[in-house]
């Protein structure tokens, strides 16, 4: 059962199961690839990672040699500076989180890519407008502004239900206008957060071959009924 489900709810990011609305422009940027070096700003859980990985798959379909790193991960060795010589494709995740070395070994990645005429395509990203990071040098900064700069849209109301009715069609779940309008009132508007709690309350009622109910939301969500 288990194995089924995550055939059933688990995918790899793509631009395919990226639902973009009124983040269009930023998505058929990525896919184009007609910029050299593109910045994306956006908050958590709105669809930020899921490109950046998605433009990463779109190119290891095409056989390109691709990286993706995120600054928040503190494991990873690679010396930021020397990507370009074995990659294609660099993406590099939340950079606010990278620390002055890094950041200078970010700056020396753009220096390398444009004083040599290099092919290279770099993708960067962050939580906040550069303006607004103070922990970010000034130089980075202004290499990464010098680029196409692409901020992601918080959904309106009306987009947020559109998106979670095309996910939730996309994904065969059965869940009513009443339950669905229920998750959104009694949860949280992040888009994000939301689809991966849909996807876990359906996966609950598989599990325990139930539909997708107001009182199994509830329990879900641990949220008391009227009256409790």
């Amino acid at each position: 059962m288990k194995a089924q489900m995550l055939d059933l709810f688990d995918h790899k990011p793509s631009f395919d199961n990226f639902i973009s609305l009124s983040n269009k422009m930023v998505v058929d940027a990525l896919v184009n690839q007609s910029n050299q070096f593109v910045h994306i700003i956006g908050s958590q859980y709105i669809g930020k990672t899921h490109l950046l990985k998605a433009w990463i798959a779109k190119a290891n379909l095409e056989h390109q040699s691709t990286i993706y790193l995120d600054a928040e991960n503190k494991q990873y060795k690679e010396d930021i500076r020397q990507l370009a010589t074995y990659y294609k494709l660099i993406a590099i995740d939340n950079i606010e989180s990278l620390n002055d070395a890094q950041q200078v070994e970010l700056f020396d990645l753009f220096n390398s890519i444009k004083l040599n005429n290099r092919d290279n395509k770099l993708l960067t990203s962050s939580r906040f407008h550069l303006e607004n990071i103070n922990n970010i040098r000034e130089d980075l900064k202004t290499r990464i502004l010098s680029g196409l700069n692409l901020q992601l849209k918080v959904p309106s109301d009306e987009e947020l239900m559109e998106i979670l009715k095309i996910y939730i069609a996309q994904e065969g779940i059965k869940l009513e206008d009443n339950e669905l309008n229920y998750i959104v009132t009694h949860y949280t508007r992040n888009i994000g957060t939301l689809i991966n709690t849909i996807k876990l309350i359906a996966e609950r009622a598989v599990l325990e071959n139930r539909n997708i109910t107001i009182p199994l939301i509830r329990q879900f969500l641990n949220i008391s009924a009227p009256g409790q």
